[in-house]
């Protein structure tokens, strides 16, 4: 197959690239190592051996090469160095610097105009840990605007919260989704986009929590909350590794219920909970979907959507229905906080694909209240 060239890529509608797209552009835009996996609207980032504990915390990035600053901030930087095994092990309250496994070319995404915007992967997310890409040239997390960038080298930054993780080379913890063209110029808005993709009312783009309760395991809950991380081990974050008990790192919280019998959830101070949207989504192939909290900090409390929504989620269910839930994470602040049924977390941004990916079945399609895949179920 020949290869695809700058003049093939300009030929492309203006869009969220798709995955066959995507492959194209592997020696293109795309260099160094494949991608573990492209899904239909992005593809995933993997570690390297290069990794560094931040040992003053997080170091937002400030355009120009990031690396430069550690002779800036003498110290700041610690060489991490994987174990007998070949894994790292990352600590809850830490955070971690890890060279990708991938690079942008610049002058590619310069000519052609492709933009990027990123998120931590679903099943790291639920894992309640941070991981932000930073690309050099960019003052900003989660992104790239193309004159921007400089070498196209990436890196992810990763805090776990609640549990300690292990990660080894080839680990994917973020996802790339790109555009041909600016962002904002691919959105699509309207009342009628969203009766065609949100089932419930009122379909108006919002999504709601939903503290009904389902089935896990031998008892019913509305959430799941993490457990205190003192003595667990770490959860291994890698592909095709044993999976853990969720017994173990997570309990099942049932909802309470006020003297009108609504339901209520108490998050507590410093506490991770898993929470579910009622409204389901049942996208088309021409759309792809970003998850925005209503506000990061809602009050007492952090919300928070990892993992895009690519097309035809909620369409590809094992048993043929129709419509799929999203998935928060929510941690507690400073104050415990009441948390209602039916309260606003999310605000749904549509995005029209430059071309339609085919049809392939979508691991989260069916969940309801799920946790990450690292875990093993109920």
């Amino acid at each position: 197959m020949a290869a695809t060239t700058i003049k093939d890529v300009r030929d492309w509608m203006p869009g969220v690239l798709c995955k066959e797209q995507l492959e194209k552009l592997v020696g293109l835009v795309i260099l160094g190592d494949l991608p573990a996996d492209f899904d239909k609207s992005s593809m995933d980032l993997t570690l390297s051996r290069d990794g560094w504990e931040l040992k003053n915390g997080a170091l937002k990035p400030s355009r120009g090469p990031y690396l430069q600053q550690k002779h800036t901030y003498s110290g700041f930087f610690e060489d991490l160095v994987a174990d007998e095994s070949g894994q790292f092990i990352l600590y809850p309250g830490k955070t971690y610097l890890f060279k990708t496994q991938q690079r942008l070319h610049a002058k590619s995404i310069k000519e052609l105009g492709i933009f990027g915007q990123a998120t931590a992967r679903s099943s790291i997310g639920r894992l309640d840990v941070l991981a932000r890409l930073i690309v050099d040239g960019m003052n900003c997390y989660e992104g790239f605007r193309p004159d921007e960038v400089e070498s196209g080298d990436m890196f992810v930054e990763i805090t776990p919260l609640s549990f300690p993780i292990s990660v080894k080379p080839g680990s994917a913890v973020s996802q790339l989704r790109l555009f041909l063209g600016p962002p904002e110029d691919c959105e699509i808005k309207g009342a009628l986009l969203h009766q065609a993709t949100i089932l419930g009312e009122p379909a108006d783009g919002y999504l709601r929590v939903d503290l009904s309760h389902v089935q896990k395991g031998d008892r019913e809950a509305c959430a799941l909350k993490a457990r205190n991380a003192d003595s667990l081990s770490p959860v291994p974050a890698i592909k095709g590794a044993s999976k853990p008990h969720p017994s173990e790192y997570w309990e099942r919280i049932e909802a309470s219920l006020n003297i009108h019998n609504e339901r209520y959830l108490k998050i507590e101070k410093g506490s991770f909970y898993i929470l579910r949207s009622k409204e389901q989504l049942a996208l088309h192939g021409s759309t792809a979907v970003y998850c925005m909290a209503i506000d990061e900090t809602i009050g007492e409390m952090r919300i928070h959507y990892a993992g895009f929504v690519h097309p035809w989620f909620g369409r590809e269910r094992k048993d043929k229905g129709k419509g799929t839930p999203l998935i928060f994470e929510v941690r507690g602040h400073d104050v415990p906080v009441i948390l209602r049924d039916g309260e606003i977390l999310a605000k749904l941004r549509y995005y029209h694909m430059s071309r339609e990916p085919q049809k392939t079945e979508d691991q989260y399609s069916d969940q309801t209240l799920n946790l990450s895949g690292f875990f093993a179920d109920w």
